[in-house]
C-alpha cells in the first residue's frame, strides 16, 4: 500500500530511527513535532518560501523540501529558534534521510 502523505513518509521513517514524533500544527501550520528534553521541540514542516510551506499532509510526488527549527524552550516563547535543516530536494526519500539524520545529531547535542 502507497503512503498516503509526505507526512506520514517522514513519521515513519522518524518512527523506524527510534524518535518519537507527532503530527501536530494549528490553522496556520502543519508539521511533525519531536519533544527533546524537558522543555524542546522540533519542528518539522515543508520547507519556508515553496508551495508546500509549512505542509506536511500532501502527496508525496509534491514534496519540495524539508524544512525543521529546534525550539530550546517551549514553556517560554520568546521567539528562541534555530533553524538547523533546510532543503528543496523534491526526492522525498533522500530528503526524508537526510532530516532524520539532521534530527538525530541534534538530539544527542542535547
Amino acid at each position: 500500500m502507497p503512503t498516503p502523505t509526505a507526512g506520514r513518509f517522514l513519521h515513519n521513517a522518524l518512527s523506524r530511527a527510534g524518535i518519537t514524533a507527532r503530527p501536530d500544527g494549528d490553522s496556520g501550520s502543519d508539521y511533525i513535532a519531536i519533544p527533546v528534553g524537558d522543555h524542546g521541540i522540533i519542528r518539522i514542516g515543508g520547507v519556508i518560501g515553496r508551495a508546500k510551506e509549512n505542509e506536511i499532509h500532501y502527496r508525496p510526488s509534491e514534496h519540495q523540501g524539508w524544512g525543521a527549527v529546534y525550539y530550546p524552550d517551549t514553556k517560554n516563547d520568546d521567539g528562541n529558534f534555530t533553524e538547523f535543516y533546510q532543503s528543496t530536494n523534491p526526492d522525498l526519500a533522500q530528503d526524508t534521510a537526510h532530516v532524520v539524520k539532521a534530527v538525530q545529531n541534534i538530539i544527542a547535542g542535547r
